[in-house]
């Protein structure tokens, strides 16, 4: 039969539902079923709900001992009243991010693992493994004594009593992990870190056990004697006043949190403090520390620490980590970068900085549990987090008065009942190999709520476009180099050489992975990373670089044919971007970097990335290049990455700061490539507005009736003489058969906005064709053309090439391509420009798909006038120019991954919307809103889930069921999160909802949200 128990061999007996009432209805239920069968036993009962009824937001979690306590409890749950046996919070579970809090000596006692060693399973086998490499390194059994024997003598001296607190803290959090408690991230308070960083993997178990002793052993011989250390209940300005009366010697060593410091120093100044200080009516206290800890008098012990340290070290280095560990000597996290030999000298010589390590931790925990037998630091991190409104949880371990493991089943409860995704499982045993037992016979049906679980949907077709031109911004791409920086957990990477050419690369990418914790292979059979490395030998030519992208969409498929748990792809390019003043992109790379972020849109959850080697990299030593190659795919959250004189570059756009008038253009022979389209008519009408002598518009049709009547009202204007030619600028002879028509009057201005805009799959055929009057063709017509001494040239792009968008990996390319040749063209001497339009007009009616896509990304159209003046403001770079809905514009970003590159742009164009207050509406019955919202947010905001869905507000939507599921999708997100800002002035993280939050969930986030 199943069983399960909680670690005090107590029942767990749990009940759920979707909201309060809910709860009590089950609660009944099963007391009037246990009342009509009375030979039901708490573990069959408790067996019989586990296996039927899933753990719903709603929950109470009696630890039953017996019969009639497990009825006294359904009693009081039904109720509503305490009971000793029940663990049932106010709200409902939420999504629970746990951090280990391990703290450092001062606590500990003679025997103090004893009671968890004999009763806990999990603690034993994590202490013994502990045990076993201190008896292999320094054959001591000290350590082993002082922790389990509470009768026998103790010297109390630091070999014997550091590795044993280090020990018991990694037997705690085992015991932590064997109930199902996954911690995200590890602080650790001073010689807690050693704890913290085993945990975490950052530090191998070995090494922690080396350090750990051969530190306690030099403490115990050389500043073992003569001092003391306190703890105070003031601020550090005050306890360093009180110091400033005393004539001994002592620093503050410690800040736990704003009013609770350390002190250390000599023992009879500590002494004095600790008097003087309750004398004042302030808390101090003596703790047992015999060695001046994180003070100046460290110092005398650096080397000879480093030296016992040398190299009997596995790593040199802190060990990539799935879990983040946070140390309090630097109060952050602990980077890769940082060494053993100066890192735990520092701890013991830096003064902790624990109030800074809680604060930097809040970034990824919520749920702060103290691994130790009796709460020491529980005090100080509810004082860091006091000021932080979000909902915060810390729990303890136990009592060290505690006879069994009663209290720390009671904290296991406190953490099943809040935390949504708690592993029930964890607690399932199944004795003997039993089988298991046959359903309860007549028992209880799940208590279902009433509500409806579906709502009217609004399809994309439905959706208006809002048409209204909106003022244009200029951007400018920046690269800027980035610090150091933590980094994820190794990475399994399946590598795709693309042509098996830089075979010694590759090579190094095998040979250095372990160094980083990392395996790369090029057929692995399980990884979670695909890495496509194009060669680092590019083309020069432009025609070659059309053929690399061709050889890419050849192998695209293969790039996404994505195995099960590939969470990020990789794109290796070389010289594809811009970085310093000297760097010409190597086009077909850069190109190929464009199509594959549209790839990435078809494949939403997996992150695309892409780093850009240095154009010489095939000249770089192949062993320091693959470092830079796997410390870049293991940043945390940068999609675009370069390395350039051997440091990491990341892309970001940032508003261009705005110049001087652009300097005058000679407008007496303008030639504008795909003249005849909308955006060439644009620029026909701006140049004849200003005077233009001749504009020849050229395209493959020429002049047709529909054109002439266009183009009539710009004819009338003045002057200006506008010729239609027909011409495929693809065809060298058509080109030099138009250059003729220039002999006798150069021209003074090139428009290239010719555009082959097709949604097509990425193949060869197709990139041959996307290119062709894209690019090919406007290289032809530079080298064929006669150009004035002052001729300025105008690439169109496209802001796709930028943003990326679903079935425009063509499209893309092509104008990323023509913003690598921009570039080229300046480095010629050239004055030449490429502008990454936004969007100068909606598609036609029946492209309304298209339409919605547009303007769901965010973009608005442009007023050409004004867009045009911002693309010629500054043609020493290239820019982009867009209008947006950039509160809109930066959800999307969000959601395909490209936020760090946008941030700096839209953290000055998103401005907050100045809220406005909510009216009034009559009150309605609705679910339980999460915890600590207040009503008038989950009003508001179901109010506005109900004009997002086209609700006709009297069925309600059940608010624990996730909004994808009821049927929103981007399109609506989007909406809803404008909604919540302008009514609320509160942000709803688009991703959230995508990812699966429900309307309770929108509650609490926008309830933590306070802008």
């Amino acid at each position: 039969m199943c069983s399960y128990r909680l670690p005090d061999n107590t029942i767990p007996v749990l009940l759920s539902s979707d909201s309060a009432d809910g709860l009590r209805a089950e609660a009944a239920a099963i007391l009037a079923y246990l009342d009509d069968h009375p030979h039901v036993t708490p573990d069959r009962l408790a067996d019989q709900l586990f296996r039927t009824r899933v753990a719903r937001r709603y929950r109470g979690l009696i630890m039953a001992t017996g019969r009639a306590d497990l009825l006294d409890a359904l009693r009081a749950l039904l109720a509503d009243n305490a009971h000793p046996a029940l663990v049932s919070p106010e709200g409902p579970a939420a999504t629970r991010r746990i951090g280990f809090v391990f703290p450092g000596q001062g606590s500990q006692q003679p025997g103090m693992g004893k009671l968890y060693y004999d009763l806990s399973p999990a603690y034993r086998t994590a202490v013994d493994e502990c045990a076993a490499l201190h008896e292999d390194l320094f054959g001591d059994e000290r350590a082993m004594h002082y922790l389990l024997d509470t009768d026998g003598p103790h010297a109390e001296s630091l070999p014997e009593v550091q590795p044993a607190r280090m020990f018991h803290l990694i037997g705690l959090a085992a015991m932590w992990r064997a109930v199902g408690a996954r911690p995200v991230a590890t602080v650790g308070h001073s010689q807690g870190e050693l704890a913290a960083c085993a945990i975490a993997g950052s530090i191998e178990m070995r090494d922690a056990v080396l350090i750990v002793t051969h530190r306690a052993r030099l403490l115990e011989e050389r500043l073992a004697q003569g001092y003391g250390v306190a703890v105070v209940g003031t601020g550090r300005e005050e306890c360093e006043a009180l110091l400033a009366r005393h004539s001994g010697w002592a620093e503050v060593s410690v800040i736990n949190a704003p009013r609770l410091v350390g002190v250390s120093g000599d023992e009879h100044a500590i002494a004095d403090l600790v008097k003087v200080a309750n004398t004042n009516g302030i808390f101090a206290k003596q703790i047992q520390i015999s060695f001046p800890a994180h003070t100046s008098a460290m110092a005398q012990l650096r080397t000879d620490l480093q030296q016992l340290l040398g190299d009997k070290l596995a790593s040199e280095t802190f060990a990539l980590s799935e879990i983040a560990c946070y140390g309090a000597t630097l109060g952050a996290p602990i980077t890769q970068d940082l060494t053993h030999r100066e890192y735990w000298y520092w701890n013991i010589r830096n003064r902790v900085r624990f109030d800074r390590a809680v604060t930097a931790a809040t970034e990824a925990v919520d749920t702060f549990i103290e691994i130790a037998e009796h709460p020491t630091l529980q005090p100080a991190v509810r004082e860091n987090l006091s000021a932080n409104p979000q909902d915060f949880l810390v729990l303890g371990t136990s009592q060290r008065s505690a006879v069994g493991l009663a209290e720390f089943t009671r904290n296991v409860a406190e953490l099943a009942v809040r935390d949504l995704h708690y592993p029930w499982q964890s607690l399932h045993t199944v004795p003997n190999a039993q089988p298991p037992a046959l359903p309860l016979r007549d028992f209880p049906s799940t208590v279902m709520s009433t509500k409806r679980l579906w709502a009217q949907y609004q399809s994309a077709s439905e959706a208006a476009a809002p048409d209204a031109p909106a003022p244009p911004v200029r951007l400018r791409e920046e690269w800027t180099g980035l610090p150091q920086r933590p980094l994820a957990a190794p990475r399994t990477v399946l590598l795709l050489d693309h042509d098996e050419r830089d075979r010694a690369l590759a090579a190094a990418l095998h040979a250095r992975a372990a160094r980083f914790g990392a395996e790369i292979s090029s057929n692995a059979a399980k990884f979670d990373t695909v890495m496509l490395m194009l060669p680092t030998a590019p083309a020069a030519e432009t025609a070659d670089a059309v053929a690399e992208l061709a050889a890419f969409a050849a192998a695209a498929d293969r790039l996404t044919a994505f195995a099960s748990g590939v969470t990020e792809c990789w794109l290796v390019t070389t010289g594809a971007e811009a970085i310093t003043p000297d760097d010409i992109p190597a086009l077909g790379h850069a190109a190929t970097s464009a199509a594959f972020r549209c790839l990435g849109l078809d494949h939403l959850g997996i992150g695309f990335r892409h780093l850009d080697l240095p154009r010489d990299a095939g000249d770089h030593d192949a062993t320091a290049l693959a470092d830079k190659i796997i410390q870049a795919i293991h940043l945390v959250g940068e999609p675009e990455l370069a390395v350039r004189q051997g440091k990491l570059y990341a892309k970001r756009l940032i508003v261009a700061e705005s110049s001087d008038p652009a300097p005058s253009q000679n407008l007496s022979d303008v030639l504008i490539l795909g003249g005849t389209g909308q955006v060439g008519l644009e620029f026909c009408a701006r140049f004849a507005r200003d005077g233009a002598r001749r504009i020849t518009l050229v395209s493959r049709t020429g002049e047709t009736a529909a054109l002439t009547e266009r183009l009539r009202p710009l004819r009338a204007l003045g002057d200006t003489d506008i010729e239609v030619v027909a011409c495929d600028i693809t065809d060298q002879a058509a080109v030099a058969s138009l250059a003729r028509r220039f002999d006798d009057h150069p021209i003074s201005v090139v428009v290239h906005a010719a555009v082959n805009y097709v949604w097509s799959q990425l193949d060869p055929a197709a990139v041959a064709e996307s290119a062709a009057a894209k690019v090919l063709g406007i290289g032809e017509v530079l080298r064929t053309m006669p150009l004035a001494t002052d001729c300025t040239v105008l690439l169109c792009s496209s802001f796709v090439a930028s943003l990326g968008g679903r079935g425009q990996a063509l499209y893309a390319a092509t104008n990323r391509m023509l913003d690598g040749l921009a570039v080229r063209l300046r480095a010629q001497g050239m004055d030449c420009t490429a502008v990454q339009w936004g969007l100068w007009g909606l598609p036609d009616q029946e492209d309304r798909e298209v339409a919605n896509r547009i303007v769901g990304a965010g973009l608005r159209r442009m007023p050409a006038a004004a867009a045009i003046t911002a693309g010629f403001a500054d043609r020493g770079v290239n820019s982009v120019v867009l209008s947006a809905d950039w509160t809109r514009l930066r959800d999307t970003v969000e959601i395909i991954g490209l936020a760090p590159v946008f941030a700096p742009a839209l953290s000055e164009l998103a401005a907050p919307v100045v809220a406005r207050p909510v009216p009034a509406e009559p009150s309605r019955v609705i679910a339980q809103p999460a915890v600590r919202a207040p009503v008038n947010y989950a009003e508001a905001i179901r109010r506005e889930v109900d004009r997002v869905m086209l609700a006709d507000g009297h069925d309600e939507i059940d608010s624990s069921i996730p909004l994808v599921a009821l049927g929103f999708d981007s399109l609506q997100a989007l909406d809803l999160h404008a909604r919540v800002k302008a009514t609320l002035n509160r942000d709803v993280p688009v991703t959230k909802i995508l990812a699966g939050a429900s309307l309770d969930d929108v509650v609490l986030l926008v309830s933590e949200n306070r802008s």
